[in-house]
């Protein structure tokens, strides 16, 4: 009788250990499926998005610029493109901690462990309370801060 219960709970272990690991992936695998855009960019108290301050001639209201974020299975790569010009290409590292946090280190935004809110069907929100921002590195105070990024599937 003892083996019979040994077994169950040895069964019970294995399938909630293969679930979570699924999980993982799952989120793994909704990342890694298609191109996303970066569309809005908050630190610490900011009510205003960030991009238009960080990369010139960004526009929330127009087409003319985008920053494409490609999430390749061993780096994430960053782009952001004016008028379909490539103005600057960065190359990171990103990966699945738990289902619901990412670690992403990419541009000089991004160098974190994120959590991760599924908002819409393509929109997400990722907001990190000690993300290391480098172009904020000469404020000393605010290179760890919060950060939140609103991307979206394209």
């Amino acid at each position: 009788m003892n083996t019979i219960k040994t077994a169950t709970l040895i069964a019970v272990f294995f399938v909630v250990f293969l679930s979570a690991s699924s999980c993982s992936k799952i989120q793994e695998d909704a990342f890694i499926k298609g191109f996303w855009k970066l569309n809005e960019l908050y630190f610490d108290t900011m009510q205003q998005n960030q991009m238009p301050v960080y990369f010139p001639g960004f526009t929330s209201t127009g087409n003319c610029c985008v920053y494409k974020l490609d999430f390749e299975p061993d780096a994430v790569i960053g782009y952001y493109l004016v008028n379909n010009t490539f103005q600057k290409v960065t190359i990171g590292n990103w990966e699945i901690t738990k289902y619901n946090q990412i670690l992403l280190q990419v541009d000089s935004f991004a160098d974190g462990i994120f959590d991760i809110k599924k908002t819409t069907i393509k929109k997400y929100e990722l907001t990190s309370e000690n993300n290391h921002v480098k172009f904020l590195d000469t404020i000393p105070s605010m290179d760890s801060t919060y950060t939140k990024l609103i991307i979206e599937r394209i």
